[in-house]
This record gives C-alpha cells, structure tokens and sequence, in this order.
C-alpha cells in the first residue's frame, strides 16, 4: 500500500536540469525546477542579507512543521492541510506560502527531522551518539504515533533504500561521525538505529547494545598506513 510520506520522501532523486539560473539565487529558474523542490523548498536569502521578513519566515516554517509533526502523530500521513496549519496555529493560506502540497509538507518535515538527529549528535563521543540518537528514535513522538496509527509507514520507513535522499543523509552523517573517533562500519550502524523505528528499546538495551556495536565496528587505518589501536 503506498503511503505519501515515502513515496515522497524516500524516492530517488534526479538533479534538476542545469538550465540557465536567475542571478539574484544562482538557482534554475522556476521553469526548470522541478514542481516538488519548488514546493518544499526553504526560503532563499540573498548572500549578505538577514532581514526580519527572512528571519520571520524561518520561524514560521519551523512552527509549520511542528505543526506537521503533531498531525502527522495524531493522523498519520494522509493529514490535511488544514489540519498542518491548525496545528502550527497558522493560517491556512501562510502554510500555501511555504507548501504547495502534503507530499511538500511531508518532504520536508522528514528533512527536519533526520537533521535534527544528526545536528544532536554532533560532536559527542561515539557511544554517546549512538545511545542519544537510538533513544530519540525509539521516543520520537512521530514514531509512536505512526506505530499507532499507521505502523505499515513505519514498516516502509525501516527498510533501507540506498537511492533514497534520507537514507543517504543519514548514512553520510553516520560515516562522518565514525570516520572522526577512527571507526568504519557506516552501513552497520545505519541498519542497527533504523531497526529502532520498528523496535523501539529501554535506554538499558540501548547501552548493551552499543557495547556490543561498537566494538564491532572496524577501525580506519592511520594517515601514515598504520592501524590506529582501538581504545
């Protein structure tokens, strides 16, 4: 059964066509974008510009998508917009500024989220990433409320898709933290958190299992050819 938070999210990608660009973003122009990155997409700032407009719809976006991330708990994906902007306590034609369609919506609240998890985890001890990152998993309320609601989106979610745009920024970010405590392993350690999107675990699992996880995982070779000995 096709769910819309995959089917958008989740989808291979294709580079939008490098047709002539707009000189004020450096972007192709409206005409040769694709329809669904013109309806998630952020707002561009010009470079060297902060103004209160730019600042005031980075927040509302942000409102917007919590609001997304309460219906989407509450409902599952098949929300309305309406029901996004009830939630962001927006109105309706505000959230048509900043989404096109729920598929947009939904494309960038998963976004969002998958960020937010790496930027948590940034800069932490290995075993401290992946015991937060899993634990945030296991309690996100997105996540529940899917399991409740719609647990064949979850099923959908967990499977790994190696053309797919969250599971390659996921797999990026896990292999950029490993890479700097000198650990390889990026696919292992993707396979294991996303398993906590069906199987969500007590922080106690968690710690036994990261135990276990990492002293798995293989350790890079130094610059100078030599193997680095594992803490």
């Amino acid at each position: 059964m096709s769910s819309p938070l995959f089917d958008t999210l989740f989808r291979p990608t294709t580079p939008a066509p490098r047709a002539s660009t707009d000189a004020a973003t450096e972007l192709p122009p409206a005409s040769a974008r694709p329809a669904a990155a013109i309806a998630s997409a952020a707002p561009v700032r010009t470079t060297g510009t902060r103004t209160r407009a730019g600042n005031a719809m980075s927040r509302t976006r942000s409102a917007l998508l919590s609001g997304a991330a309460q219906a989407v708990a509450a409902s599952g994906t098949r929300i309305a917009m309406a029901q996004v902007a009830t939630a962001a306590g927006v109105a309706k034609a505000t959230l048509y500024n900043h989404f096109r369609t729920r598929e947009a919506v939904l494309d960038a609240l998963v976004t969002h989220e998958v960020t937010a998890l790496i930027e948590a985890a940034a800069g932490k001890p290995i075993e401290r990433a992946l015991i937060d990152t899993a634990m945030a998993i296991s309690r996100h309320p997105v996540r529940q409320g899917l399991a409740a609601v719609e647990p064949a989106a979850l099923a959908r979610l967990s499977a790994i898709d190696d053309d797919s745009e969250g599971w390659c920024l996921a797999r990026a970010a896990v292999a950029e933290q490993l890479a700097q405590s000198g650990r390889g392993g990026a696919d292992t350690v993707v396979r294991w958190l996303g398993s906590f999107l069906l199987s969500p675990a007590s922080s106690s699992a968690i710690v036994a299992d990261v135990v276990i996880v990492v002293a798995g995982l293989p350790v890079l070779p130094a610059a100078d050819g030599s193997v680095a000995r594992s803490a």
